[in-house]
C-alpha cells in the first residue's frame, strides 16, 4: 500500500481571493445595501469593519460558526436528518 498526502487545508473554508466566504458574501451584502443607498464610503468602511470582527470572532470559536448559527436560527438546513436548527425537542 502506497501512502497518499493529504494537504494541510482540505477541511478549510473556500476562499474568494484572501477571504473566507463565510467573511466574503455578509460583507458583500453589507457594501451592496450601503451602496444601493448612495453610501459608497461607508459600505466599504462597514464591510472592513465587519471582516475585521467576525475574523476576530472566528478564531474564538470552532471552524464554520456562520454556518452553524445560520442553521441554528433556522434559516437553512443541515442534512435530511436534521432539516429545521429551530426545533429544540425531539419528542415522538
Amino acid at each position: 500500500m502506497t501512502p497518499v498526502p493529504i494537504p494541510n487545508y482540505v477541511d478549510d473554508q473556500p476562499q474568494f481571493f484572501f477571504w473566507e466566504v463565510d467573511e466574503f458574501f455578509p460583507s458583500l451584502v453589507i457594501f451592496i445595501v450601503l451602496y444601493m443607498w448612495d453610501q459608497l464610503l461607508m459600505g466599504m468602511g462597514a464591510s472592513l469593519v465587519f471582516v475585521k470582527l467576525f475574523g476576530r470572532f472566528k478564531n474564538n470559536h470552532m471552524p464554520g460558526v456562520l454556518f452553524h448559527m445560520v442553521w441554528w436560527v433556522g434559516l437553512m438546513t443541515m442534512n435530511k436528518k436534521f432539516e429545521n436548527g429551530a426545533v429544540r425537542e425531539a419528542v415522538k
